[in-house]
């Protein structure tokens, strides 16, 4: 029990530190008061623990930079999201104690089970306000998704008519650049029948995360010269892209991210399987077509 109190009570002095800092540089009032509250909060729960163990405890500085880091390039409702998943198990572990503390310590403990089960709740209801870009996670993720399974076709078609990696890259790169107008365009005009959110930053955002992807995918081909090596290297590439952003969107909508991955991944198999097979064929059928 003590080595449990111990590790409580160092998440809950994190938990301070982390929504303090964060509640420094939010703009938004409303949130910035939720956040100060959550560290105030927090506060009370390291002190039951640390009068529970008789002593202070430390916590991770190393941690505490990381996650600033975090909120920097995924943004606060990611990482606080990434807390709360923490805390739902931490909930359940603080339910298994109730029965093994006194009574005077039993009611304080269930306060701060109520504490953390209103704190994703109050967050989530004033965080539109403050990261508008949590609205345009759908078109991210369809550019991010549209350009791994496009142009890992396009790749895995190249194996059958060309053995020449620069070649199979520059195709990938050209069929990419014409796809991300395409995709941009397409987000625009849908962005314009839904008022919550804007249509320039839609199709930004899907023109540009597809861009990016479809840069990562071709990069090997330009590094090695052996196709089988550049599509292997590719491949892997899409494999992380996939999930990068299958784990980022669990978090965020509370996904489950081993059933989202495996699905992602067995589509971008079948694709590249289908797309091999259709280049081997047009080899097949124009043999003179063949590109070295």
């Amino acid at each position: 029990m003590q080595v449990r109190a111990w590790q409580y009570a160092r998440e809950e002095l994190f938990n301070v530190h982390f929504y303090t800092w964060l509640s420094q540089e939010i703009k938004v009032p409303a949130l910035r008061e939720i956040l100060r509250n959550f560290a105030a909060e927090e506060r009370r729960h390291y002190d039951f623990w640390r009068e529970y163990l008789g002593k202070e405890t430390g916590y991770s500085g190393i941690r505490l930079w990381w996650y600033k880091v975090l909120v920097w390039l995924l943004g606060p409702t990611f990482v606080i999201k990434l807390l709360e998943r923490g805390e739902h198990r931490t909930i359940a572990e603080y339910r298994s104690l109730a029965e093994k503390l006194p009574p005077s310590q039993l009611e304080a403990l269930l306060s701060l089970i109520e504490d953390e089960e209103k704190h994703e709740e109050a967050f989530m209801a004033a965080i539109g306000e403050a990261e508008p870009r949590v609205r345009y996670v759908g078109f991210i993720v369809l550019g991010l998704s549209d350009a791994i399974i496009e142009v890992t076709g396009v790749h895995a078609g190249f194996l059958g008519v060309s053995h020449r990696p620069l070649v199979a890259g520059i195709a990938g790169l050209i069929v990419g650049f014409a796809a991300s107008i395409s995709m941009a365009s397409a987000a625009y005009l849908q962005a314009k029948q839904n008022h919550a959110v804007s249509a320039p930053r839609s199709a930004l955002y899907t023109g540009v995360s597809y861009l990016l992807a479809v840069v990562g995918l071709a990069l090997p081909y330009f590094f090695t010269q052996r196709m089988a090596w550049a599509f292997w290297l590719s491949v892997a590439v899409a494999v992380l892209l996939i999930l990068a952003f299958v784990y980022y969107s669990c978090v965020l909508f509370e996904r489950n991210f081993r059933t989202e991955a495996i699905e992602s991944i067995a589509v971008l198999g079948g694709t590249t399987i289908l797309s091999y097979g259709f280049g081997e064929l047009l080899r097949w059928l124009f043999p003179e077509a063949a590109i070295g």
